[in-house]
């Protein structure tokens, strides 16, 4: 009898042991970070500040489920920045353009929905090109498209505050400051980026949250490019299995990129009547011209100029050590005309 008394509560305890673990596996199971952001289609957007660059690329991953709404993915807006990434209800087809001309390049076929696709599109201020990418295939180029005018501000999932919305799921959102080559594109939309690249300016990996849980406080979307230009969220649920964070991201959290993207040839398409070196530069930049050359200035990813030196000679030496690592817009006039050339500083 005392041996039966012993062994009951023995026997009890050791089942209530494998019930809370049970019931702790489960909850660890199923709590699963959030690997990609779920827009409504009403009035979710995310503002990452002023940050469109003069030259750029901007990509990300994205699961369309509606064509009837507007759909902008990374965009401006009327008065703080005329630039629209998108795919429009009236053709369903994906689209970007500046400045009023929205479809300054455009996708010949219908966007596809409910399933993952890549997207990008860059721009190149030196030779007024855009250029449109669908699954790391070029889609449509222009090569007369204006800068964008009225500011640089930067949407995810809207066009204006909370307005032509993005209906469907968001993930690996990048912004850089010079057009990336088709290369570059199809080595590196498949996996996360590891750390600082040259040139990237935003990059979000949207890995936060608890996927479908209660998130009412992750209300910021994490810059991981190093220059904390982190995004708000505004008009999101943040509670169930729509307008919140998910975990159905088509890129595997932790699967990194193998290397560093290849910036050392960007200047090999540029055509001059002058040459410069070296390029990436360091701290010194030095231009030779067969014309006198009368001013050169440099300019910075936000459009503005950082360095305005005048001259009246052959050469030009023009010192960059007080410039940040980034790629810049070198504009070099000469009695021959202005030119303008892309130089990254190290």
């Amino acid at each position: 009898m005392k041996s039966k008394i012993l062994f009951t509560p023995f026997k009890l305890n050791f089942q209530k042991i494998w019930v809370a673990c049970f019931l702790l596996i489960f909850q660890v199971g199923f709590s699963q970070q959030g690997s990609a952001l779920d827009f409504d289609g009403v009035n979710d957007y995310v503002s990452c500040g002023n940050i469109l660059p003069l030259s750029y690329m901007k990509e990300a991953w994205i699961y369309v489920k509606s064509l009837n709404s507007q759909n902008n993915i990374i965009s401006g807006g009327d008065s703080d920045g005329l630039h629209a990434f998108w795919i429009p209800n009236s053709s369903g087809k994906l689209s970007a353009g500046h400045n009023g001309d929205w479809y300054a390049v455009e996708d010949s076929v219908p966007f596809s929905i409910n399933t993952w696709h890549h997207v990008a599109v860059t721009y190149d201020a030196a030779t007024t090109t855009l250029k449109l990418y669908k699954d790391g295939q070029l889609r449509s180029t222009n090569t007369d498209v204006d800068p964008v005018d009225g500011g640089n501000m930067v949407r995810l999932g809207a066009f204006n505050d909370g307005a032509n919305s993005f209906t469907g799921t968001v993930d690996e959102v990048r912004i850089w400051n010079r057009a990336l080559s088709p290369g570059e594109i199809t080595n590196h939309m498949n996996c996360e980026l590891s750390g600082p690249q040259t040139g990237l300016i935003a990059y979000y990996k949207f890995n936060q949250g608890i996927a479908n849980g209660n998130n009412a406080s992750v209300t910021t979307l994490l810059d991981s490019s190093g220059n904390n230009y982190h995004g708000t969220l505004n008009g999101f649920a943040l509670n169930g299995n729509s307008s919140n964070w998910l975990g159905n991201s088509v890129i595997n959290t932790g699967t990194i990129c193998s290397g560093y993207l290849n910036v050392s040839n960007v200047s090999s398409i540029e055509k001059t009547n002058f040459k410069f070196f070296p390029n990436p530069a360091t701290n010194k930049l030095f231009l030779i011209s067969k014309q006198p050359i009368l001013n050169v200035e440099v300019i910075n990813f936000l459009g503005q100029t950082v360095i305005k030196q005048k001259t009246n000679s052959v050469e030009a030496e023009i010192n960059l050590s007080s410039l940040t690592p980034a790629s810049y817009l070198i504009r070099v006039k000469t009695e021959q005309g202005l030119e303008t050339i892309k130089v990254i500083k190290k």
